[in-house]
């Protein structure tokens, strides 16, 4: 009876084993690490690009910063010039005001009965004193001032005899409430070149309005003329 010893045989057959899975287990780690790298690859170029595109995000709210902070600037500064602007057209509505006031007295005063001794205005509120003939003469120009569209809530807070150049003549207070019309306050809506000529316009009736109230505003006149005016009214 012959015997064979296969234990070589099954012993290569093993070794050849263990070296294919050796070399299959050796093929998957190969495998596994280039696919780690590739992922890996992808990672790092997805990284980069994401740090590329976050220090130009930093870059733009940077610069958007500075934008923003002139914006504010700018709207601050708006505000600013509507103010001045505001109290540019309040000052000329004042000075306007003024000026059609002045012009309303002086149009409105007798001279030829009375005359002013002083006119004071602070805020809203006009005092004007001055001597007159008679308290009929202080009546008829409190009537007349009432008529103006710039004079209103005309009230008599001192009246007295007073002797001057040998006449008894009526030492009187006035008072007054001053303002713009609503219908001119919308009509003097600020625009363009009508602003200039209306301002010229303005200048220029300002200074007549000056003359005649300085006509109206009376040098208290001396005996000669308080004399002559009493006269006249006789």
């Amino acid at each position: 009876m012959v015997r064979i010893n296969l234990l070589p045989v099954r012993e290569i057959k093993r070794r050849a084993r263990a070296k294919q899975e050796i070399t299959l287990f050796g093929l998957a780690l190969i495998a596994f690490l280039v696919l780690l790298g590739v992922i890996g690859f992808f990672q790092a170029s997805k990284a980069k690009q994401l740090k590329m595109e976050l220090t130009k995000i930093r870059h733009e709210k940077q610069r958007y910063s500075k934008v923003l902070k002139q914006i504010k600037q700018l709207e601050k500064d708006k505000k600013t010039l509507e103010k001045k602007i505001d109290i540019i057209h309040r000052l000329k509505a004042e000075s306007s005001l003024t000026v059609h006031i002045l012009d309303e007295i002086a149009n409105r005063t007798p001279t030829k009965r009375m005359w002013l001794t002083s006119l004071n205005q602070k805020g809203g509120t006009l005092t004007l004193k001055g001597m007159a003939l008679d308290n009929r003469t202080i009546a008829g120009y409190m009537e007349s001032l009432k008529q103006s569209p710039y004079i209103k809530d005309v009230n008599l807070t001192n009246s007295s005899l007073k002797k001057y150049a040998g006449r008894d003549l009526k030492s009187f207070s006035l008072t007054c409430s001053v303002g713009v019309p609503q219908q001119t306050e919308k009509k003097n809506t600020p625009n363009s070149t009508k602003n200039n000529s209306a301002n010229a316009t303005l200048k220029q009736h300002g200074n007549m309005a000056m003359k005649k109230f300085a006509r109206s505003m009376h040098v208290v006149p001396g005996e000669e003329r308080v004399r002559a005016i009493t006269e006249q009214s006789k």
